[in-house]
């Protein structure tokens, strides 16, 4: 007689509940357009990766309606932006952010639509024209 063989119980899956840390870690990744070394735009988004969007293109603009940050590496500098917020809503103004040497240079930015990469450039030499003075 053959003795029936018992199967181990198929456990589902749970996620873990991330820790305070591992969740304020996730909350400082924020997406990154950068000049590569390819001579063309990268846009990374931590959750989905490098995305092909064309600077300057409808598709372009509508990712950045979806951010409430980026970080900007461009050929003359580099910063951080952030959009601006009406009463705690955000708005579509967005403000451009460099800190070096313990000093913070902001200025204003531009309007989502108005996010082009020649704004996005002659920002980022603004903001390094500053900490290049210190």
């Amino acid at each position: 007689m053959a003795v029936p063989t018992l199967l181990p119980a198929v456990v589902p899956h749970v996620p873990r509940a991330l820790n305070p840390a591992e969740l304020r870690a996730r909350a400082r990744l924020i997406s990154l357009s950068e000049y590569g070394a390819a001579g063309t735009y990268v846009v990374i988004c931590p959750q989905e990766g490098e995305l092909a969007l064309p600077p300057d293109s409808p598709e372009w603009f509508g990712w950045f309606a979806t951010l409430s940050s980026f970080r900007f590496v461009g050929q003359s500098g580099r910063f951080t932006a952030y959009r601006e917020t009406d009463h705690g809503k955000p708005t579509r103004g967005w403000v451009a952010h460099r800190c070096s040497h313990n000093r913070h240079f902001k200025h204003w930015l531009a309007v989502t639509d108005r996010l082009s990469i020649a704004r996005l450039e002659q920002m980022a030499a603004r903001l390094q024209a500053h900490v290049d003075a210190l």
